[in-house]
């Protein structure tokens, strides 16, 4: 724990995780991101939408059929008094379980048809699913263990393997949809092996170490989190399904590729989170703990604004660069999933509080009233202004699950200038909109100028701390 430590200590063991998560994935996500003319280029609309759907169906079903027990994992691993071989075994026992059940999922969505565009990719989406519920098993584990450098080149490796098998089957070999799914499904096979020897995985695995009573408690735990995995999934994805079930899979489509570009900073927050996970559970019940989660939540969430800020103004530009053929329509519907981005972080950031309280039910009241908000939103605002109408609710749902988690952390953190990062975020909504209807450079600068003048003092405390920590 941190106790006896000062918050200097405290930021800089957080500040240390971010930076080796950054070096060992940011610069690794760049070029994935570089392959999306190559996706654009090989795949039509239909094909990549149905990837998408495909892939958003294999992460929907898998918090449930788990039981998120992953999340659980991750959180009792860091509690130093209890068996972490119970806790791994715990863990693939469900993960095996999920597997078998996944299996006679897909078998009966084949049977009835109900997903018409994904229901000859069985195969692949049973293999994606196992690849996939592996290696988010072992990156939760090693998170728990504190392994955060075998995490971060777990993920160096993965994204090495998709750029070059990407290359391999897309462009040589020329397989097109089926290459794209054995592209993912390799990079997460190999980065799972990785950090399967890096941890010695199978010295944590012992069935007759399965200790009943830690079972239960991860589960009371886990299982209100099912709720949540599910409303994230929603916020993030449901609107690709009614695009897709009100408009076509042509459409979701542009609406999927469109999620390129804020993946630079979705990116930047998976670090981010990753990161204070660790340190929001070490630091939970020590001095000053709501002054520093504060302040972290301030420093981050200005990082986030001024990434999503740069990026809106660039959408056309890398939109140019990035989305081929009848693709490059997509760069309208960037902006307001910049935007929403942000605001998940700014959810994801409160997550780790109210885990490290273990209050679990609170996640899910917001990820169950967020689905709501978002679904009807959907449906409403696709119908009167197409696809369009699914970025703007996504945006602002994602708004309502931060507003519900905020109330729930309540006096846990203490944010300085929360004024000022409200009116930021307003500030970076009328440049989505700017951007997205009127395309108007001279008044986005304008925007991004009272930007910067609101947000003088906070700018001055980055560079301060990191002045700070290159001196010392």
């Amino acid at each position: 724990m941190f106790k006896g430590t000062s918050m200097e200590n405290r930021f800089n063991y957080l500040l240390k995780n971010i930076g080796v998560l950054m070096i060992a994935n940011f610069s690794s996500k760049i070029l994935v991101f570089l392959l999306v003319p190559l996706y654009t280029s090989v795949l039509s609309t239909t094909e990549y939408g149905s990837y998408d759907l495909a892939v958003s169906t294999a992460t929907l079903l898998f918090p449930v059929l788990t039981l998120n027990v992953v999340d659980a994992v991750m959180r009792f691993s860091m509690d130093y008094i209890i068996d972490k071989k119970s806790i791994a075994s715990i863990g693939l026992k469900f993960i095996s379980i999920s597997v078998i059940l996944f299996g006679i999922c897909i078998w009966i969505l084949n049977c009835i048809n109900l997903l018409s565009g994904i229901s000859s990719l069985g195969i692949y989406i049973f293999l994606y699913y196992v690849s996939y519920a592996v290696n988010q098993l072992l990156i939760q584990f090693s998170k728990g263990l504190e392994r955060v450098k075998d995490m971060g080149i777990a993920g160096v490796i993965g994204t090495f393997v998709t750029i070059v098998t990407n290359i391999l089957f897309l462009l040589v070999l020329k397989l097109g949809l089926n290459g794209f799914f054995f592209s993912s499904i390799l990079a997460q096979m190999i980065s799972a092996t990785y950090l399967t020897v890096r941890i010695k995985v199978w010295e944590y695995i012992d069935v007759k170490k399965i200790d009943k009573k830690t079972q239960h408690e991860m589960l009371i735990y886990s299982i209100p989190l099912i709720a949540t995995a599910v409303g994230w999934w929603i916020n993030s994805a449901a609107d690709k399904y009614v695009v897709a079930f009100m408009l076509g899979v042509a459409s979701n489509g542009l609406l999927s590729v469109s999620y390129k570009i804020p993946q630079i900073i979705n990116t930047l927050q998976g670090i981010f989170t990753q990161a204070w996970q660790i340190s929001a559970v070490k630091e939970y019940g020590e001095e000053e703990t709501s002054k520093f989660y504060g302040n972290t939540f301030s420093f981050i969430n200005l990082l986030m604004c001024a990434a999503c800020s740069f990026l809106i103004v660039l959408s056309r530009p890398l939109a140019h660069i990035l989305y081929a053929k009848e693709f490059y329509v997509a760069w309208q519907y960037v902006p307001f999933l910049l935007l929403s981005s942000v605001l998940n972080c700014a959810s994801g950031l409160l997550g780790p509080i109210l885990a490290a309280k273990k209050d679990s039910k609170a996640m899910m009241w917001s990820a169950i009233i967020g689905a709501v908000a978002n679904i009807i939103m959907n449906i409403i605002l696709v119908y009167l202004i197409g696809i369009q109408g699914a970025t703007i609710a996504t945006a602002i749902c994602s708004y309502i699950i931060y507003a519900v988690r905020k109330r729930a952390v309540g006096k846990d953190i203490q944010i300085e200038d929360y004024f000022t990062i409200i009116v930021t975020w307003l500030l970076l909504f009328v440049q989505a909109f700017v951007e997205s209807y009127l395309s108007i450079i001279p008044i986005e600068v304008v925007i991004m100028a009272i930007l910067v003048i609101v947000n003088i003092k906070g700018i001055n405390r980055i560079f301060f701390k990191i002045k700070h920590v290159f001196i010392h």
